[in-house]
């Protein structure tokens, strides 16, 4: 191995330990300020009702997605009923 190669490998370690040195630091500030957050919720006199929201919100949020990422098909009597009122409206016209 020459030394031109022993360079660019500790180059190459050397922006490794950089790279985990910056995801660490921003794991870090996440961290903090979550911490900062919950701090900061502590204090509140509405605590239980901020709660009881947030459960809710996360419940919508929950119904929503599951219908963006489900495909639910149509009930068969549902699609039954459209198709036999189109036709009734197609007869008396």
């Amino acid at each position: 191995m020459t030394q031109a190669d022993d360079g660019a490998k500790a180059g190459r370690e050397s922006d490794a330990v950089l790279i985990a040195a910056g995801v660490a630091d921003l794991a870090l500030s996440g961290i903090a300020a979550a911490l900062r957050g919950a701090r900061g919720l502590l204090g509140r006199s509405d605590l239980a009702e901020l709660a009881q929201d947030g459960q809710t919100e996360m419940k919508e949020r929950g119904r929503l997605a599951m219908q963006r990422y489900t495909s639910v098909p149509e009930p068969h009597m549902e699609l039954l009923a459209r198709r036999v009122a189109a036709r009734l409206n197609q007869s008396d016209t």
